[in-house]
């Protein structure tokens, strides 16, 4: 019961927050789609005013739209007062309860505004981000992450929507709306004969910028460890990752073609909060299944070795809600000991 009130007061608070007139237009989801993602291809005609005028997509708890205002142009993600932002794309305003990012989008121009979402129904709370693809670039970029608490199951009441006004009506075409489902398979929302979406989140506009940003921390945290030793620092760089042989193996070289069982501890570079841990027993996976950062680090080490790998956002999930304990553009940490490695037959 305690659950269903704080979702309730969210829900007031959330609508309560958005006094402004606008037209919606909401898309049913069947029971059986368990949505994670809501994808929107909108359109907007000549605006004719300077007044405030807005087109995007929303959910029951947040919403993204594009905004004009007296010739100033942005895009804007909104979300319950007090829900703590976790990541944002290079450029972006930050205010208590929204985050904006200034750009001249263009009338009569396609662009793709997508919302997702990562719930942990055990920390009773989801993480839900706000991407729009730039059509010039052909890139998406990311607005900003935020988390919800009370949220932690899958994406609901998905709507297009615009402001409306008896003197200053706003033409908006919604060329595509889909939802994808936890399964990663797309539905789509408008019955009409397209290709399905292919989204493309890890070469974005921002990676280079985030990569460098990224780099300066690193190398931050590289001096910092040879201070507290006296030393050159334990920790090495090699293709992007940075690393650190913990304890030597005695058997062979691990291979990247390798399946190998590990035991393994994860968890971000920032706070050191752990996403994911092998408890009992080791885990077994095949190298080239898993992120490029274990592809490139886990051949570093021989079996019966253990070894501290510190992965860049660009190798690890990059600008995806991967997982509600993941933000967008992590720097992740694994400390991985290998039990065995086997060459595929």
């Amino acid at each position: 019961m305690k659950r269903i009130l704080n979702c309730t007061v969210l829900a007031l608070t959330f609508l309560m927050s958005f006094s402004q007139k606008d037209v919606s237009i909401a898309y049913a989801l069947p029971d059986s789609v368990r949505a994670i993602s809501f994808l929107a291809d909108i359109t907007v005609s000549p605006i004719t005013t300077n007044k405030e005028v807005f087109a995007g997509i929303k959910t029951d708890v947040v919403r993204l739209s594009l905004e004009s205002d007296k010739k100033e142009r942005e895009i804007v993600f909104e979300f319950p007062t007090g829900s703590p932002v976790m990541a944002t794309g290079i450029g972006i305003k930050k205010e208590k309860d929204e985050l904006s990012w200034k750009y001249n989008w263009i009338e009569k121009e396609n662009y793709k505004l997508m919302i997702a979402t990562a719930g942990d129904s055990a920390g009773n709370f989801s993480l839900y981000s706000a991407y729009i693809f730039l059509p010039n670039e052909k890139k998406w970029k990311l607005i900003g992450t935020c988390k919800i608490s009370g949220q932690w199951n899958t994406l609901k009441q998905p709507a297009a929507f615009y402001s409306d006004s008896k003197k200053n009506a706003l033409q908006v075409n919604i060329n595509e709306a889909w939802c994808q489902r936890n399964n990663g398979s797309w539905k789509n929302l408008l019955q009409t004969t397209l290709p399905t979406p292919f989204i493309n989140l890890f070469s974005h506009v921002d990676s280079i910028a985030q990569l460098n940003l990224e780099k300066k921390d690193l190398e931050l945290f590289r001096q910092s460890t040879a201070k507290l030793t006296n030393a050159p620092s334990p920790i090495k760089e090699f293709n992007g990752i940075y690393y650190e042989v913990l304890k030597e193996g005695t058997g062979r070289q691990v291979t990247v073609n390798d399946t190998v069982t590990i035991y393994y501890k994860g968890y971000l570079f920032f706070d050191n909060a752990v996403f994911d841990e092998t408890k009992d027993k080791p885990a077994t996976f095949p190298l080239k299944r898993l992120i490029m950062g274990w592809q490139l680090g886990v051949p570093l080490a021989k079996v019966g070795g253990r070894i501290k790998l510190i992965i860049p956002s660009n190798l690890a999930y990059s600008i995806r809600t991967r997982a509600a304990k993941i933000p967008p553009n992590s720097i992740l940490v694994f400390e991985i000991e290998v039990v065995d490695a086997k060459s595929p037959q």
